[in-house]
């Protein structure tokens, strides 16, 4: 029990920084943030004008209701401008098998701009807004997608002119324990009236793109000295990007009058986070030196994936089972099985001890831990009668549909029949071929040539299929979530 406990211990330290992060987006009125500066643009003076200041959220959580409350001050001194608003929501989820529904809704609203001398106020009764997403959770990742839609009524200095704001947005996202992204769309249509001046009116509109991403990025650094224990190890850093892109079709306002023509334009800006940097632990490998595979290899060892204080690990040799069920969990920061208490008087009341879920992986088993949190996430299951047979070798076949099973993409392979590109396509297994047509269309292995599907495959092979999943963690995922909306 002492070793399995020590080895928990190290588990943790190893994992704690690779674990699984969501975004954390700043209210609904399309702006970015960082740890101290929240930006956004309005448009209700016929003009954009870039509001910058603080934003602060707090967050009350019951059964599946969340109650949150958006705090905002802002200012841009050159246009003379001050923003406060109060914004109080809530939102109740629905939950359906491996799906979650949230829908959204505004409790109470507060909004003052003052602008040189004019102010435009907007209350709870002249803003109606609500939201609808859905999410959806694989064995390691969640994705979703929401809209919403709203209406705002400014009145300016408590007179006869009024403001129309309305706006429809969409939302999409993913969260992975290697990055994060979600990126907003906000559609607005602006409208001014004076009710007093009959005539004065002019109407606009807007598109604002946000995109929040979050990624930890490996990278080895060498010793500038000589004389030291270690010549060099890893590095994760932790940032988060945070862009806002508008573009504008507005009248051309001069001396408070609306002229000929239009006020077009494009912008964006940005804020980022200071990154924060992990240092990874040195392993004592030293049979890999040269091999084709050594720097992933070194990477993985360095979380602990592979053995950490042994010096010979044998890249050539075949991957076993339990083996990678540990490699995945120490890469990908998939909780292992926490050891229980083993004292009655520590044990509550009519507790039912845990009895392990394979009759040939037992609590003292070297492996245990790992073999219990892929199971539970649905990541790998047993061989059949009770048993996960832990020593026998893993074959590339099963290694890339583990691959694809962490990701929930395997929908994505055409339906009937098909030729994946592999030279050997006839000998990949009928219940592997939707997992490696995927594997290969997103980067993840090899195009073409053999495959080799029935291959045991060896731990130098599995450390490097697992390094290029965290490559497409970090970059191919978030390109598809970020770049591919804000590029178009």
């Amino acid at each position: 029990m002492k070793k399995i406990i020590s080895v928990i211990s190290i588990i943790l330290i190893i994992i704690i920084p690779l674990q699984s992060f969501a975004i954390n987006v700043p209210g609904y009125e399309g702006g970015i943030q960082n740890e101290n500066t929240y930006k956004e643009v309005i448009f209700v003076t016929g003009e954009p004008i870039v509001m910058e200041g603080t934003l602060t959220v707090k967050t009350k959580e019951k059964d599946n209701t969340i109650s949150e409350q958006y705090t905002y001050k802002l200012k841009n001194i050159a246009k003379d401008a001050e923003l406060s608003r109060t914004i109080k929501m809530t939102e109740t989820l629905t939950s359906n098998g491996g799906q979650t529904s949230s829908s959204k809704t505004l409790d109470s609203y507060k909004e003052t701009i003052e602008i040189g001398d004019k102010k435009y106020e907007a209350k709870d009764d002249a803003y109606q807004w609500n939201q609808g997403s859905i999410s959806t959770d694989t064995p390691l990742n969640s994705y979703y997608a929401g809209d919403w839609s709203g209406r705002k009524t400014y009145v300016v200095d408590k007179s006869n002119e009024v403001v129309n704001v309305e706006t429809t947005g969409s939302l999409v996202g993913y969260d992975s324990p290697w990055s994060a992204t979600e990126t907003q769309t906000v559609h607005m249509t602006v409208n001014y009236e004076n009710k007093e001046a009959a005539g004065i009116k002019w109407g606009g509109s807007a598109t604002i793109e946000t995109s929040y991403n979050r990624t930890k990025d490996y990278a080895y650094g060498e010793n500038p000295v000589k004389q030291i224990s270690f010549s060099g190890g890893y590095r994760i850093t932790e940032k988060e990007e945070n862009v806002l892109k508008y573009s504008y079709d507005l009248p051309n306002i001069k001396n408070n009058a609306v002229s000929k023509g239009r006020n077009t334009g494009t912008n964006s800006f940005s804020l980022d986070t200071n990154p924060i940097i992990t240092r990874l632990n040195i392993p004592e490998v030293r049979d890999v030196e040269g091999h084709p595979y050594e720097d992933a290899i070194l990477l993985l060892a360095s979380m602990g994936a592979f053995p950490l204080n042994s010096t010979s690990l044998g890249p050539d040799s075949p991957m076993s089972r339990g083996e990678f069920a540990k490699a995945i969990c120490l890469s990908m920061g998939v909780e292992p099985e926490k050891e229980e208490e083993t004292t009655s008087s520590r044990r509550k009341k009519n507790q039912a001890v845990k009895v392990p879920t394979y009759t040939d992986v037992g609590k003292t088993h070297t492996y245990y831990p790992y073999i219990e949190g892929v199971t539970k996430r649905g990541i790998m299951e047993g061989v059949g009668k009770g048993r996960f047979d832990p020593n026998r070798a893993l074959t590339k076949a099963e290694a890339t549909t583990i691959i694809i099973r962490l990701l929930g993409f395997k929908s994505l392979a055409p339906i009937g029949n098909y030729y994946t590109g592999y030279t050997d396509d006839k000998n990949i297994p009928l219940w592997a071929k939707d997992s490696i047509y995927v594997a290969k269309e997103l980067g993840i292995i090899e195009r073409g040539g053999y495959f080799y599907p029935n291959k045991e495959i060896t731990k130098g092979e599995a450390a490097e299929l697992l390094v290029n999943f965290i490559n497409y963690l970090q970059n191919n995922l978030k390109y598809d979530y970020r770049e591919n909306i804000l590029n178009n």
